[in-house]
């Protein structure tokens, strides 16, 4: 009997990496390709980082990697040890460097092959699959070097796909890309699209690669993130069926939650975090109008309330703003031009008419994740083009069904063909951090273990 074609995946960073690694317990011995063009395995865009002021956002107790075993990365932290640099004990929990945890998933990744009986565990491809088409027995990959790759089913894992970068180099499209450090004057002015989770990590980057001078962060609203806090749990509410079917309902049932959590001494955030097991339901039980009004006016302060910083991280930019280092400021921007010595910005303050002229050696935007019509990798284009793939009704990401297919053009689910994590945003919304993204991998590799095997019986 022949050996079976592989489960490929393509994306190599958290969703990618757990997800190889519970189709290793799903399918025992069954090939699994990796496919990731940078590396390792487990860092992806979130974790690859050494800057030791980027830490997780969310405490390590909720950070395990399997939704089944809830203690494995303390358990993990414990037996690997900790220093004070990539562990961080606070009142509100124990937040960790984002290095360390690349470590964890990378160990987990590793592990599989003690895991499994037949010594047989996923390999790691350094390729960068652009193109992917339907066969009669699976798919057909290809990669930039025209390499090509048989597998019996796909999984899309990318993550967040970057932005095209500017002409210029010195208005950064790409936060993640460091490059923007290259020549950075030690003390001229930065501005900072955005005052967001993302904003704060490129600040503590400017600061820990030496870098003194005056930052400007300008957002629509110029709202800074919430800090955890200590805090009893809140039960989950029950919402009636008019509260479900609206952004305003939704709203109105957590403030009265909040007021009555409050009397009872426990803070807003446990009841904030009450709702995250069904955000996602919450999200799929409004209509498209519904989804639409929740982006416009609602999404920047939840986002405030949901995504918060870990407690060191809010002493610092507390520090930052109270010495001046930092400055928030609400508005718009008009205009970015190129001068000799930097950019001049054209801004208007949120409630003003003025408009002001600002010099900057850098913009940086971090405004966030943007309209995957505006941001598609040519893997994307070449499957919107052979019709495998569409957009979700928002254009956030790919459109795929409750259960992860993904789904075609014609709008029927593609056989063998699945994805994962942060670009299906638009159907889950909540999708980005580890503890929605583990679920996922764990029911991911279920339902590809499921298909294969029936397959394999016929």
């Amino acid at each position: 009997m022949s050996a079976p074609l592989p489960i490929a995946i393509i994306g190599g960073g958290f969703s990618g990496a757990i997800t190889a690694v519970q189709l290793t317990r799903a399918l025992p011995g069954w090939p699994i390709l990796v496919f990731e063009r940078g590396g390792p395995v487990g860092a992806g865009l979130a974790y690859a980082t050494q800057f030791t002021g980027h830490l997780l956002n969310v405490r390590a107790a909720n950070m395990s990697a399997f939704p089944d075993d809830p203690g494995h990365f303390e358990a993990w932290i414990a037996a690997a040890g900790r220093s004070e640099q990539d562990c961080h004990v606070t009142a509100a929990g124990t937040f960790t460097s984002r290095r360390l945890y690349a470590r964890y998933i990378r160990d987990c990744f590793d592990g599989i092959a003690r895991d499994d009986a037949t010594g047989r565990r996923p390999q790691w491809v350094r390729a960068d699959i652009v193109d992917c088409e339907k066969t009669r027995d699976g798919f057909l990959l290809t990669d930039a070097a025209g390499q090509t790759y048989a597998a019996a089913s796909v999984i899309l894992a990318t993550g967040h796909v970057p932005a095209h970068p500017n002409p210029d180099p010195r208005h950064v499209a790409n936060p993640w890309d460091f490059s923007y450090l290259d020549g950075l004057d030690r003390e001229q002015p930065v501005l900072i699209l955005g005052s967001a989770l993302t904003m704060v990590d490129i600040l503590l980057t400017l600061r820990e690669s030496g870098f003194s001078g005056p930052v400007t962060a300008l957002s629509r609203r110029g709202l800074l993130p919430n800090a955890h806090r200590p805090s009893a749990p809140w039960p989950t509410p029950d919402f009636t069926p008019d509260e479900r079917r609206s952004v305003l309902g939704t709203l109105r049932r957590l403030r009265r939650e909040v007021t009555a959590a409050r009397r009872q001494g426990i803070d807003w955030r446990s009841v904030v975090d009450s709702i995250r097991p069904i955000t996602a339901e919450l999200w799929m039980g409004w209509n498209i109008e519904e989804r639409r009004r929740f982006l416009r006016h609602a999404r920047r302060w939840w986002d405030i309330h949901r995504h918060r910083m870990a407690p060191p991280i809010e002493n610092a930019i507390a520090r930052e703003v109270r010495e001046g280092g930092l400055n928030v400021i609400a508005g718009r921007v008009l205009a970015v031009e190129p001068e000799k010595k930097g950019l001049r910005v054209s801004l208007r303050r949120k409630g003003g008419t003025a408009i002001e002229g600002k010099p900057f050696q850098r913009v940086i935007t971090a405004t966030g994740i943007e309209s995957a019509r505006n941001l598609r990798s040519g893997l994307t284009d070449r499957l919107l083009a052979r019709g495998l793939i569409r957009l979700d009704p928002l254009g956030i990401g790919i459109d795929v069904t409750p259960g992860l297919a993904v789904i075609d053009e014609g709008g029927a689910a593609v056989p063998g063909l699945w994805a994962l994590g942060p670009i299906v945003l638009g159907t889950f919304w909540e999708c980005l951090a580890v503890p929605d993204i583990r679920r996922q991998a764990a029911e991911c590799a279920a339902a590809v273990a499921g298909r294969l095997s029936y397959v394999e019986s016929l």
